[in-house]
């Protein structure tokens, strides 16, 4: 019995011995709560110590993760961690994954103590990382583990590589991957490409094997110039061995093809943009290049990566962001088995229809394109543009992978700047602004189809007010004449007076009413008119001069068709359209009454079968129209005023299309055409594919 007593005295020295080293260690313990800020599911004690044991050494890891302050972080590793992974390293391949998945922010949810797993020497926590990145959110499970370290008595964090990016170890890496899809192709209106993603051809040389005393034989199979080859394969970058591209282009002929080896040249395919047409619509369609340092700087949404392509100039640029492909991401751990993180599938870009008319683009560019100036085809009927040019030009197909320096320089050299957009600014449209005067002034109520001014000299000015100032008209008919007579010899005097009857207020308030001054309402950002310089015309003198499209009046090629296109068709201002997507409308309603509308259109016919009887008159058709001819400048290498032409027209018979036609810089050679001549030569195209009719 004694002995019974003694051994139960023994079990209960026991138990109070277990239940006080429990005690203890829950007094001097730290608990790795205080590490995770904010988390409402960890509970602590009075007793919770940190690492460091004070309150001050208090540290949010989470915080520290997100912020990705890893060196902050590296002291509370565990032991083991820091001997395995050295500081610069964890540093070095976190900024790697970073950058690889344009790492933007990261926030950590539902985080939650995992009791099953935890016990006096390990604590775990689970939770959920949700980062936006550059190619969207991702969100992956994570977990944290904590260690007692006895020795410091203290928690300490275990590292991993998951803690860059969950999932992350020593064997394995992160792989992003960018999925493309096509660019969106510019079509014309009857679905004909005119920008496509597709295979095109280079033809280079291979440094070494290449004879320099072939240039001038090169240049000719290529359509090059001597110095142009000469230029290429002087550059200083070329090493042995090395191939030289010479020329780019869609597709090279087969004659081309079969002399190249002769010449030591070799042609290879390669993924590119393609323009079809090339100089026929390089303006309008523009054309796409490698992104610039500038381009990436001005990206803040991280879109490109270099020697990604982006939209240049033209609608490449303007609809960048519709024809580019939304770029898809496959985000995967790499190993035995690759493990799917993240996927976002490609998307390709949107096309776009263009009302144009590639067939009648090219045809105009066959006779236009040694020329100097600019083209536009506008449907009257509805304001579909169906074509749009600019000449001299220039083949888009050498920019997609960077023109020659020396290609490029030619094209910089050439005095009929082939770079420049001529249908895109405003100009002074000279005497076929005299048909919207005689528009407002019919509108106005000061004219008529019988209004008659009997005009007696080659000059005049209204009084001695205007000084020396004096009005010039070219043809000199002191008869009486009447509105259908002063369209035909195009009297600029007979214009003024009727600006000046008007008034200023009166005469602005009348073209206001054909959309002068208004914003175009096009999808192609064309400028608005402008009356003056400083928006309002100034004096009598400048009122005059407007009359006949001098002064500082300035309007687009594309306005200027539209508003004849109310007297080709019903008496409407069309919108100029360019989108096939885009609805058709009416840009100003009955601008001219019926009876006005026929008027002008027999005055405008009477000044092609008088007026230009030698340039524009064809037998097969009933051509109307009117000129114009502007001086734009002083010329200051010939020492004469600069010249431009103009002619508006349309056919009569066939009115469904209107045509504006600018030549610039006529003034230049007597061998340069006029804007009336070049007119009837696109008819003599559309009726017999060939410019080469005599007219009558």
């Amino acid at each position: 019995m004694k002995e019974s007593k003694l051994m139960n005295n023994r079990f209960l020295k026991i138990i109070l011995l277990v239940l006080s080293i429990i005690l203890l260690f829950s007094l001097f313990s730290c608990d790795p709560t205080d590490f995770l800020a904010g988390d409402s599911d960890a509970t602590k004690t009075e007793n919770d110590t940190l690492p460091g044991g004070s309150e001050g050494d208090s540290i949010d890891v989470l915080a520290l993760i997100q912020e990705r302050q890893f060196r902050e972080l590296y002291p509370h590793f565990a032991s083991a961690s820091r001997s395995r992974y050295k500081l610069d390293d964890i540093i070095a391949r976190q900024e790697l994954i970073d950058d690889r998945i344009g790492l933007q922010s990261m926030q950590f949810e539902n985080v939650r103590k995992l009791d099953r797993a935890s016990d006096d020497r390990i604590t775990v926590y689970e939770m959920s990382v949700v980062m936006q990145t550059s190619y969207g959110e991702m969100s992956r499970p994570l977990t944290l583990t904590y260690l007692y370290d006895d020795h410091a008595e203290h928690w300490y964090l275990e590292y991993s590589p998951a803690l860059i990016f969950p999932g992350l170890t020593d064997d394995n890496d992160l792989i992003v991957q960018r999925l493309t899809a096509p660019r969106g192709g510019i079509y014309d209106r009857n679905n004909i490409p005119l920008a496509v993603d597709g295979k095109g051809q280079i033809v280079g040389a291979i440094s070494g094997l290449y004879d320099t005393a072939d240039n001038a034989e090169v240049a000719e199979l290529l359509e090059l110039t001597v110095e142009q080859v000469d230029a290429i394969m002087s550059q200083s970058w070329i090493g042995d061995n090395m191939y030289v591209p010479i020329k780019t282009q869609m597709e090279f002929s087969a004659g081309q093809l079969k002399k190249l080896s002769d010449l030591n040249l070799e042609m290879r395919l390669f993924d590119t943009r393609l323009y079809p047409h090339a100089n026929s619509a390089a303006h309008l369609v523009g054309h796409v290049g490698e992104v610039t340092k500038e381009d990436l700087a001005n990206d803040e949404s991280g879109i490109y990566r270099e020697r990604d392509m982006i939209g240049k100039r033209g609608l490449e640029s303007l609809y960048e962001e519709d024809l580019r492909a939304k770029i898809g991401v496959r985000v995967y751990l790499s190993g035995s088995e690759k493990q799917i993180l993240y996927e976002v599938a490609a998307e390709a870009g949107k096309d776009i229809h263009l009302t144009l008319d590639i067939e009648l683009q090219n045809k105009l560019y066959s006779l236009f394109k040694e020329d100097e100036g600019q083209v536009v085809c506008i449907d009257p009927s509805n304001g579909d543009i169906l074509a749009l040019m600019s000449f001299p030009s220039f083949d888009p197909n050498e920019f997609v992978q960077g023109i020659a320096s020396a290609s490029y320089q030619a094209l910089l050299d050439d005095s009929r700047l082939p770079l420049w957009n001529k249908f895109q600014p405003s100009y002074a449209p000279g005497s076929t602004m005299k048909i919207p005067t005689a528009m407002a002034g019919f509108n106005a109520g000061i004219l008529s189809p019988g209004t008659t001014k009997t005009i007696i000299g080659k000059t005049w000015q209204p009084d001695a007010s205007w000084g020396p100032y004096e009005i010039a008209r070219f043809t000199v008919d002191d008869s009486p004449q009447d509105l259908s007579r002063a369209i035909v010899i195009s009297d600029n005097i007979y214009f003024a007076q009727v600006a000046l009857e008007m008034g200023r207020d009166v005469f602005q308030e009348q073209l206001a009413n054909l959309g002068f001054t208004d914003e175009v309402p096009s999808s192609y950002p064309f400028p608005a008119a402008q009356f003056a310089n400083s928006g309002s015309i100034g004096d009598t003198v400048m009122l005059a001069t407007s009359s006949y499209g001098q002064g500082e009046i300035m309007v687009t090629s594309t306005q200027m068709a539209c508003i004849y296109a109310a007297i080709a068709a019903n008496g409407d201002i069309p919108a100029p359209r360019l989108l096939m997507s885009d609805e058709v409308a009416i840009w100003k309603e009955n601008v001219i009454s019926d009876s006005n509308r026929v008027f002008l259109q027999q005055a405008m016919r009477a000044t092609v079968e008088q007026t230009h009887r030698s340039a524009a008159y064809r037998d097969f058709a009933a051509l109307a129209g009117k000129s114009g001819t502007v001086e734009a400048a002083w010329d200051a290498e010939l020492e004469v005023v600069a010249l431009d032409s103009w002619f508006i027209g349309f056919d009569l018979k066939q009115p469904n299309m209107v045509i504006a036609i600018q030549e610039q810089n006529v003034h230049k050679s007597s061998d340069r055409p006029s804007a009336a001549l070049r007119f009837g030569q696109v008819y003599d195209l559309l009726y017999f594919g060939s410019s080469d009719s005599d007219g009558e």
